[in-house]
């Protein structure tokens, strides 16, 4: 095994990510705004797919359940030392349940990389009804 294929096995060396929001509370029927910036890993990495979910969690019965999703397929070079931006917008549904203390929710990026690696990172957020 090449040294190369060996830490990519142990995820030594992947692009890193940070997701930028544009509010820090969003409501229900509103869009979240964000960014996706990626900081180059120590080698060439392809992004083949990117995934945004905004999930929502019962705290009581740990029940997950994904209220909107956007996928994108791609084919994006991630180079060594660079950095790339990528934008994205989902919505929030006007038919989130009613909110109360046992929910919560969470935005999820997956970047899915070409040698079947993959970067996960989820944020919460809030999320409240339109006065």
């Amino acid at each position: 095994m090449i040294l190369k294929d060996y830490l990519m096995k142990m995820k030594i060396g992947l692009p890193k990510t940070i997701v930028h929001l544009d509010k820090n509370v969003y409501e229900v029927g509103s869009v979240i705004n964000g960014t996706i910036e990626i900081h180059g890993g120590f080698m060439k990495n392809k992004i083949k797919r990117y995934d945004i979910d905004l999930i929502s969690i019962d705290t009581n019965t740990l029940i997950e359940e994904t209220i909107n999703t956007h996928s994108v397929f791609c084919s994006l070079e991630c180079s060594p030392n660079q950095t790339g931006i990528i934008t994205f917008i989902i919505n929030v549904p006007e038919n989130v349940r009613e909110l109360s203390n046992s929910f919560q929710y969470s935005l999820t990026i997956n970047m899915d990389l070409g040698n079947s690696n993959s970067i996960t990172q989820s944020l919460p957020i809030m999320i409240e009804r339109a006065s």
